[in-house]
């Protein structure tokens, strides 16, 4: 019988017990589950006591001081390099999940159904979500698509999930361009073929593993139905990441590994040459990066998508009969993080407030009117106001604009913040 390791990289996870028992509870066949965990525990928590399973020869457990953490790759690194051992599958996950009536069976079923069809698959994406505090009632019903919305400015890619309008339509797994860390079931080859790089501290992950995957030669497919659910909002473990322990002893390692992990990925993804040593955790040899950029409508160097992979269509994207053309197909995409101080909007009697977008001659390129409940968020915040937004255009945009308007004044206060 084809067995599956489990893999869970617990960090201070009050969620870890519940997703032990939900995976063996709603197994068919519970004796083929085994479970890599890798426990990165405070003592005082009590939580994630595993002791009732330490004799059970299915479970193979690394306990790890949570002060001696170092980064989530790091951990998913210890399960496929240590604790995995001759399983024929592994099911990649966080540490938080609950588990649908027989998910072991229907894995291993759409696995090998792929497999007859010719591919070389990995099912994976963003799972649908489920609340501790409310479950099963608040489990979303309906399986997600991982979608590409937009570059950061760094180089990545701001991958989100969204739903499919077709689900129901769908026989079988379908094909994606992401695989997302927190669920990807494969075979027990993949685990071993595409090492988790530990200098990737937490973003980036699923890019990463994505291209690499892709070129190592498996094929990404998303589950077309739900099989096991994910906690995303992290009400749960709040206070307890490990990027506030680390705030909370005063280190301010977390934005210095998330750059070098950016800057690595930046360089497997050939935009940069970081001087970084990627031997172990490079590109496969099977396909190229600029296969997986053709196959999923990406032009990484660019930081551009084609609008096949905008609206969300499946891969592989159209093919082009010229290099030119291709070069030709894609609209860049821009994510912003602005922040403006509540003394630069001092006033109290706005009805909106106009954020816009504008090109280096000032020609507006994005704009949106901030007014009802997001309005009274801006105007009850006494610190800084921080405007996350994502949008897709032809033009570079050179500043962003803030501007106020009162029913009585007009428009009033401006704020304007150079973009480059």
């Amino acid at each position: 019988m084809d067995r599956i390791l489990v893999h869970l990289p617990a960090y201070r996870e009050p969620e870890l017990i519940p997703t032990i028992k939900s995976a063996l509870e709603n197994a068919q066949f519970p004796e083929r589950i085994h479970f890599g965990i890798c426990r990165q525990f405070n003592p005082d928590d009590g939580f994630d006591n595993v002791d009732e399973f330490r004799n059970d020869p299915r479970f193979k457990i690394k306990d790890i001081h949570y002060l001696e953490a170092k980064g989530l790759a790091y951990a998913r690194g210890i399960i496929n390099d240590e604790l995995l051992e001759d399983e024929e599958f592994v099911v990649q996950l966080d540490s938080h999940h609950r588990f649908d009536k027989n998910w072991d069976s229907t894995l291993i079923k759409w696995y090998y159904d792929l497999k007859g069809d010719g591919y070389n698959p990995l099912i994976c994406g963003y799972l649908p979500y489920y609340d501790p505090y409310n479950d099963p009632e608040k489990r979303v019903m309906e399986p997600w698509l991982s979608e590409a919305a937009s570059f950061y400015p760094h180089g990545t890619i701001f991958i989100r999930p969204t739903g499919i309008p077709n689900w129901r339509e769908l026989t079988k797994p379908y094909p994606a361009r992401f695989l997302s860390g927190h669920f990807a079931f494969g075979p027990n080859k993949w685990a071993k073929d595409v090492k988790h790089d530990p200098n990737i501290f937490f973003s980036g992950e699923e890019l990463n593993l994505s291209v690499r995957s892709f070129t190592h030669g498996y094929d990404l497919f998303h589950p077309h139905r739900v099989v096991i659910w994910h906690a995303t909002m992290r009400e749960e473990r709040s206070g307890m990441l490990v990027w506030d322990d680390q705030h909370k002893r005063g280190e301010s390692m977390w934005h210095k590994q998330q750059d070098i992990g950016r800057s690595r990925i930046r360089q497997l993804i050939g935009v940069e040459d970081g001087g970084h040593d990627l031997t172990g955790y490079d590109v496969g040899k099977v396909r190229t990066v600029r296969d997986y950029e053709k196959y999923a409508g990406i032009h990484f160097k660019k930081k551009s998508f084609q609008k096949h992979t905008i609206d969300n269509k499946f891969p592989p994207n159209p093919q082009f009969e010229t290099e030119e053309e291709w070069e030709n197909s894609f609209v860049r995409s821009y994510y912003y993080l602005v922040t403006v101080n509540r003394h630069d909007l001092h006033a109290n009697d706005y009805d909106s407030i106009l954020i816009a977008y504008d090109d280096e001659n000032g020609v507006g390129i994005y704009s949106k009117i901030i007014n009802g409940h997001d309005l009274q968020k801006f105007l009850n915040n006494d610190g800084p106001i921080h405007y996350e937004e994502i949008f897709l255009t032809d033009v570079e945009p050179s500043r962003d604009v803030f501007w106020a308007h009162s029913p009585e004044r007009g428009w009033a206060e401006r704020v304007e913040i150079k973009l480059k």
